[in-house]
C-alpha cells in the first residue's frame, strides 16, 4: 500500500555547515577522499575530487564507502545530477553494501525524477525514498544540473528524509514493518550507477528527535 502525507511539511533547508546547529562535522574535506574508500576496488577508478565536490565519473568501478560506521545520526549533503541521472546514498549498510532484505542497510534514492526515461517508475523509486520500502510522498527535485539539498535522519528504526526543505519520508517499523529487519549501524556510501553525479557539503551530526505521527506516516 502506498502511504502519503496528509499535509506537506516544510523545513528550513540547511545547505552549508554555517546553517547547522552545534555538533556537526564534515564527512568531506573538499580536497580529497580522506575518510572514504572504494568498496573492493580503488576509489580512483570512478571517483574524484573536483572544485570542492566528490564526483562519480560514470566509469565502471566501486561504490564509495565511509571508513567509519555510524548508528544514529543526521546526515546533510547536496547533490547534482545530469539529465536522466541516477545514484543513491547508502545508510547503515554492511561492508558489502547490501541494501535489500533483512540484515541489510538502506539506500536513499537519488534520481532525476523528471526525466522521461523514469516516467513509469514505482513510487519507492523517486528521490528521497527508502528504496523498495518507503516512497517519497512529494517529488521536489530541481532540474538536472541544479544543486539539491538532502537531509537524512536515522534514530533507531525511525527514518526521516528532507529534500530541498520538505519532509518527504517519515517512517518507522510500525508503518513499514520491513524496517525492523534492517541494520541500525553500518557504513555510509555513495552509489556508482555508471552515471555522472556530484556531491558536496557532506556533514554529519546527532539525530534529530522527529515524530512519526498518524498524519505523516500514512
Amino acid at each position: 500500500m502506498i502511504r502519503s502525507f496528509v499535509a506537506l511539511v516544510l523545513f528550513t533547508a540547511a545547505t552549508s555547515a554555517a546553517d547547522d546547529p552545534p555538533g556537526y562535522r564534515p564527512l568531506f574535506d573538499g580536497q580529497s577522499l580522506a575518510g572514504w574508500e572504494g568498496a573492493g576496488q580503488p576509489a580512483e577508478k570512478c571517483w574524484k575530487v573536483e572544485d570542492g565536490t566528490i564526483v562519480c565519473t560514470g566509469e565502471k568501478g566501486p561504490w564509495l564507502r565511509s571508513k567509519e560506521q555510524f548508528d544514529d545520526f543526521n546526515v546533510r549533503l547536496e547533490y547534482k545530477l545530469k539529465p536522466g541521472g541516477n545514484s543513491g546514498v547508502y545508510i547503515r549498510v554492511p561492508e558489502n553494501g547490501n541494501h535489500h532484505g533483512d540484515g541489510a542497510g538502506i539506500e536513499i534514492q537519488v534520481l532525476d525524477d523528471k526525466a522521461e526515461r523514469y516516467k513509469d517508475i514505482k513510487p519507492y523509486q523517486y528521490t528521497g525514498s527508502l528504496y523498495a520500502i518507503a516512497p517519497a510522498t512529494s517529488h521536489v527535485g530541481k532540474d538536472a544540473g541544479e544543486w539539491n539539498s538532502l537531509e537524512i535522519n536515522c534514530r533507531g528504526t525511525k527514518y526521516h528524509v528532507i529534500h530541498n526543505g520538505m519532509l518527504i519520508v517519515a517512517a518507522d517499523e510500525m508503518t513499514f514493518p520491513e524496517l525492523n529487519g534492517r541494520l541500525t549501524k553500518g557504513f555510509l556510501g555513495l552509489q556508482n550507477h555508471s552515471e555522472e553525479v556530484w556531491y558536496r557539503n557532506l556533514r554529519i551530526g546527532p539525530p534529530r528527535d522527529l515524530p512519526i505521527t498518524a498524519e505523516t506516516a500514512k
